[in-house]
């Protein structure tokens, strides 16, 4: 009996809309890093499942000149291609192959529920932009 009570117990948790949804926001990073004539250029896509909307983000970042580090996401249009989705998908990209970048590595965080994005080089300390979607 105690382990029949327990059964239904863990399936009526399992099913709860508190664990089942996801996170609203997902970020899939480009795998490379680009070298303009004034700075390092990173980008990733940012996916908000809950209203399917896609932005892309791009940080410009230079480690002699700290106060010309910068970025902006900027939402794409309605009619580039996309699924719709809910936040209970879960987002993987596929990168493919890249040859080995002396400016990685780099990371790209999000905070899954407001959408605030970081972008931090990690050879040089405290190096990070914020931005945020519009």
């Amino acid at each position: 009996m105690r382990l029949g009570t327990t059964s239904i117990a863990l399936a009526i948790i399992a099913g709860s809309p508190a664990l089942a949804q996801g996170s609203r926001y997902e970020l899939v990073p480009e795998p490379d890093v680009r070298q303009t004539s004034t700075n390092r250029v990173a980008s990733a896509y940012v996916i908000d499942k809950k209203v399917n909307q896609f932005w892309i983000c791009t940080a410009r970042y230079n480690f002699q000149d700290l106060t010309s580090n910068d970025g902006d996401c900027v939402k794409l249009p309605s009619d580039v291609g996309r699924p719709s989705l809910s936040e209970a998908y879960d987002v993987r990209a596929v990168t493919g192959t890249t040859s080995i970048s002396a400016f990685l590595p780099v990371f790209w965080f999000i905070e899954s529920t407001s959408g605030e994005v970081q972008f931090c080089a990690v050879q040089h300390a405290g190096l990070c932009v914020r931005m945020n979607l519009p």
